[in-house]
Parts: structure tokens; sequence; C-alpha cells
């Protein structure tokens, strides 16, 4: 039997429907958008809908969750209430209060949550983990994670009205956006950020926006190691939406700043000397566990879309634990939440809140 599957937000939508339909067994059966030239692009799919509860309706094994940010959290709790399993795109909730009402209504479910967090399946995110884990960098100290992409073209539609990213992502301050460039960084690390700092840049150089031209937070970990993230959503300039570093004991990783550079590493015991970078894919071969062109398309945010819609399925046909569960979900997305309240106090430390379950224990202990 097919899992069915049901997509909220047509037009994200479209790739989940891209990557799902390349998989056997599973179905996408419906298509929710509130705007019906969006819905009228699936031709193929059999139901469409313009309301979010009808989509519920329509016996579904799997919500794919790819609407604006600010109904992520209210629509996984409404299926994960039906014990539909959620596949959620970031960030998981806007405020604090919808994180603890996600991480009940998911340990309350018989249905699964994953954070659709695509950074986390980008391949050469995913060789760091692997080298990580293998003990090449040694013990990590420190990190750092930019997401900068000017998407000032996006913040409005055809007929000039705002849209959610306008309000949702630059009508905010801090760190709004943040889970593309932590997410990956605490994997790595398998970290507990205890505390968080954020600063801006200011609001001054780019008319009608309030936001922060760039942001930076600092995380501090509960081992005392340290994480940087930076977002800039305005500026003119190239985008580098990927960029990561990581330093080690042993060794030390630094991202591709553009795309005439590639990623490289310095590892000890394998540089001949302490100025010799190595290129990562000297790594592949040992520490990607497929090649590189098995990816069927590597458009869709270098292959990750694809690598983490497998993992999901896998998870969810073989009845195992996904792997962005509710817990690192959380661990990903509060930060950026914190943030706001550092950067309105000038940068004051703002420790990671207390979140109950439903077993009595820190959301931190959960995993």
């Amino acid at each position: 039997m097919n899992l069915k599957v049901g997509i909220a937000g047509g037009k994200r939508g479209k790739v989940f429907y891209q990557e799902f339909s390349r998989h056997e067994g599973v179905e996408v059966v419906a298509i929710m958008d509130p705007d019906q030239k969006v819905l009228d692009e699936f031709t193929a799919v059999p139901f469409l809908y313009t309301e979010y509860d009808q989509l519920l309706e329509c016996d579904l094994d799997i919500v794919v969750i790819a609407s604006p940010m600010q109904y992520h959290a209210q629509q996984a709790i409404a299926a994960l209430n039906k014990n539909i399993h959620v596949l959620s795109e970031v960030t998981a909730a806007t405020t604090v209060e919808e994180c603890q009402a996600l991480l009940e209504a998911a340990q309350n479910s018989q249905a699964q949550y994953m954070l659709g967090e695509n950074y986390c399946y980008i391949p050469e995110n995913i060789c760091i983990k692997n080298m990580v884990a293998a003990g090449l960098f040694g013990d990590i100290y420190y990190a750092e994670g930019e997401y900068v992409h000017n998407v000032r073209a996006l913040h409005h539609d055809e007929q000039g009205k705002e849209t959610w990213r306008k309000k949702m992502q630059v009508g905010r301050a801090g760190i709004t956006y943040g889970t593309h460039s932590l997410g990956p960084v605490l994997q790595w690390m398998d970290e507990k950020i205890a505390g968080i700092y954020c600063v801006g840049s200011g609001a001054s150089r780019y008319p009608g926006y309030t936001h922060d031209d760039t942001t930076t937070m600092l995380c501090k970990t509960g081992s005392g190691a340290m994480i940087r993230i930076r977002l800039d959503l305005l500026s003119n300039r190239p985008h580098q939406m990927n960029y990561y570093s990581l330093q080690g004991t042993k060794g030390c990783y630094e991202a591709a700043r553009s795309k005439n550079q590639e990623p490289l590493v310095w590892i000890e015991g394998y540089a001949k000397h302490s100025e010799e970078w190595l290129p990562l894919s000297d790594f592949y071969d040992e520490y990607l566990p497929f090649k590189l062109e098995d990816i069927p398309n590597r458009k869709n945010h270098w292959g990750g879309d694809y690598l983490m819609v497998t993992d999901f399925l896998t998870a969810i046909k073989e009845d195992k634990p996904v792997p962005i569960n509710i817990h690192q979900a959380l661990e990903m997305t509060l930060p950026g939440i914190l943030s706001e309240e550092s950067i309105m106090t000038e940068g004051k430390m703002i420790e990671m809140p207390y979140l109950s379950s439903k077993n009595k224990k820190e959301l931190h202990e959960n995993r």
C-alpha cells in the first residue's frame, strides 16, 4: 500500500512534490494552497484544496508543511493531533509558546515529527558530520554558519503586496531565519546551547526596512564551545547561503566563500605541513555514504532536498526514529527566537528556556 502524502503550500511544495514522487510506494494525493492559480499547476494531483482542514481529511499518512513560516507550528500541531506524520519546513515555530505547544503535540502523537532542515543534507555538510564523528577534527570548540542572501525582490508580490517574507524574516529583529546556518553546526558539535547573545549593524542603509542590515548571534554551549551565526537578507552582494567553518584540536574546515572556490580542510596527520589545505573532496569516498552523481537533482539545494526526503521516508517506512526529531528541531529553532530579545537589549545574554515534556524532563535531555 502506498504512503499517501499531502502538501501544504504549493509554491515551495513544487519541490517536495518532485522529490516525493521519485520514490516507489509513495503518492502525493493532495495539495493545499490558498491561491487557486498555484493549485492549477498540479494537474496530476487528485485533490486540490484552498483550506488546510480539508487537506487533513484526506486519510493521509504524511503531511509536508511548506507554507509560510508563521503557519508551521499550528499546522504541524493539527496534523500530529490526527496522528499524521509531519515533515515541516523551517523554522519549526516563531515563538517560545509555539515551541512548547509543538513539543507537547509531538510527544502525545502516535506519528513522528521531522524538521525539514535540508542544509543538514548538503553533501559537504554530511561529509563533515561523518569526519567529526570519526574524530578527525578532535575536540570541536568553535564553529560558524552564515546565511547571506539578498531576498528583497521576494518581499512584494506581482501586485506590490507585502509577502510573508517581509513580515516574518525582516519585519522583526534578530536571527529570524537561522536554522540553515545553525542546524548543520549543531549536528557536527553534538552540543546543547546554554545561552545566546545577538547584535546588529543597525537598519539605516536600506529604506523601508527596520531589520538590521546584518545580524550576528553568538551561542555558548554547555561545554563552553562557541558558535557564531550571521544572517543578512538585505545587503547588495552575491549570495553566500551555505558558508560554514569548524575548528577542533586536530583540524579545521572552511567552506567555499564563492562559486569559484572549493571547501577545504586541514587535518593533522593528513596535511604535509601546517599551511597545507586539502580539498574536502579528497575525503568523499570514505566519508560520503553515496556518490554525488547518484543524486537525481542537485539543483534543489545541492541535492539536500532529495537526500532529506529519502531519509524521512526511510524512517517512516521502517518505523524508525526520524533523523531530525522534535527535540533537535527546537534546539535549532529556539536560539533564533531568543535572539530578538537579546538584540533589543543590546546583546544581553539570554539563557535557553526550560520546555516541559510529558516525561517532565528538559528539552535537551530528550534525544
